[in-house]
């Protein structure tokens, strides 16, 4: 599951690695997996982090080619390596980054309600086929 900005942030020195299937292009928080679930898949043998770039430097980056969900990011995939903790060089790579911050309205479908009551969301979408999604939070 992809993560939100904020959460990617928070977490800019964990292991960078894709939620889904990408297409060469920039990196963004959508097509990062949440770190937290990463010791179980280690421990497991499903997911090997060795030479793994972190979040905040793969942000902005670009992927070279085409890869498949929980694949680790190394340099060898990335073009354009971000450095988090350039105070002025990379700004205007991240710029980008941070107007997506400061916009997060999401257009949703008519008929669309969500709502957030301990500890869970629900999400119906009245739209299509009634949709209806409940997960932790």
């Amino acid at each position: 599951m992809s993560i939100e900005l904020e959460y990617a942030l928070e977490h800019k020195n964990d292991p960078a690695v894709l939620c889904c299937r990408m297409e060469p292009g920039e990196i963004s928080h959508h097509n990062l997996e949440d770190p937290a679930i990463f010791p179980d898949l280690v421990d497991t043998g499903l997911l090997s982090l060795d030479g793994a770039l972190t979040i905040g430097q793969c942000l902005g980056a670009t992927l070279k080619e085409v890869q498949d969900s929980l694949t680790p990011l190394t340099a060898d995939l990335v073009d354009n390596i971000q450095d988090p903790d350039a105070a002025g060089g990379d700004a205007p790579a991240e710029e980008g980054g941070d107007a997506e911050a400061a916009v997060p309205a999401v257009a949703v479908p008519a008929g669309t309600q969500m709502t957030f009551a301990g500890g869970v969301v629900k999400l119906y979408i009245a739209e299509g086929k009634d949709i209806a999604i409940e997960f932790p939070v």
